[in-house]
């Protein structure tokens, strides 16, 4: 009887052992990832006159307002739907020093962008940046809005995101777009859509959201824990 008592106390300790290292491992994956256009900087000026650039230096006709509605997938693709082939190696180039050069002026923090940042690491987590820019092209934007995550991983766009969202031990990605929530969920990640940008609340839920913000200053210190309040 006694060791029958002697294994069973075993087996929870065992148990609660297990559990532990289980609440351990879900706190260690607590960094907060952030998408970067219409998440942290408010790009839409700044495609425009990029866009006003290539139309004015190749001769074509890219549509502005549609154009910076499209913002999310990687600057070559997008302009894919204006540029013929034969001019898009041009219209990269002429899209990069205008959207570096004098269009870095037009970019903004968006509300609250600085804010979210700095309530991550009050927790103690990294604030991690997973965007589709180029790094150097990401890093340029950062500085012009005097915005400093933690980690910059550049060049991923939707399901790209997945393994770079789970090396950095991510535990929710806050995204604008329907791409960001896809790459969120693929990789068992809580998606936080922000209404930033030109995706509505349905689209941003049917790829994967599982909150919704209207900007940033909505982002809090519960949300930050999210994956330990999940399911």
């Amino acid at each position: 009887m006694a060791r029958s008592r002697h294994v069973t106390r075993e087996a929870r300790n065992r148990e609660r052992i297990s559990t532990l290292n289980d609440l351990w491992l879900e706190w260690v994956k607590a960094n907060v990832g952030f998408d970067l256009d219409l998440t942290l900087v408010d790009t839409r000026r700044a495609m425009e006159a990029a866009a006003a650039g290539i139309n004015h230096a190749l001769g074509v006709h890219i549509d502005l307002q549609s154009f910076v509605s499209h913002t999310g997938p990687p600057v070559r693709q997008q302009l894919s739907e204006w540029v013929p082939e034969r001019q898009l190696d041009d219209a990269v180039t002429v899209f990069r020093s205008t959207f570096l050069g004098p269009g870095a002026d037009l970019l903004a923090p968006t509300p609250a962008a600085h804010e979210a940042l700095a309530l991550a690491r009050s927790t103690g987590r990294q604030a991690v940046v997973i965007t589709s820019r180029l790094p150097h092209v990401a890093e340029r934007m950062l500085s012009a809005c005097r915005l400093r995550p933690d980690v910059l991983i550049g060049g991923l766009t939707g399901l790209e995101k997945t393994a770079a969202m789970r090396e950095t031990r991510i535990a929710c990605y806050i995204g604008d777009h329907p791409l960001d929530m896809i790459g969120a969920k693929a990789a068992g990640v809580r998606g936080i859509g922000l209404l930033t940008g030109f995706h509505s609340e349905a689209e941003l839920r049917e790829a994967g959201a599982e909150t919704i913000l209207s900007d940033l200053t909505e982002f809090s210190r519960d949300l930050i824990n999210c994956n330990l309040h999940a399911g």
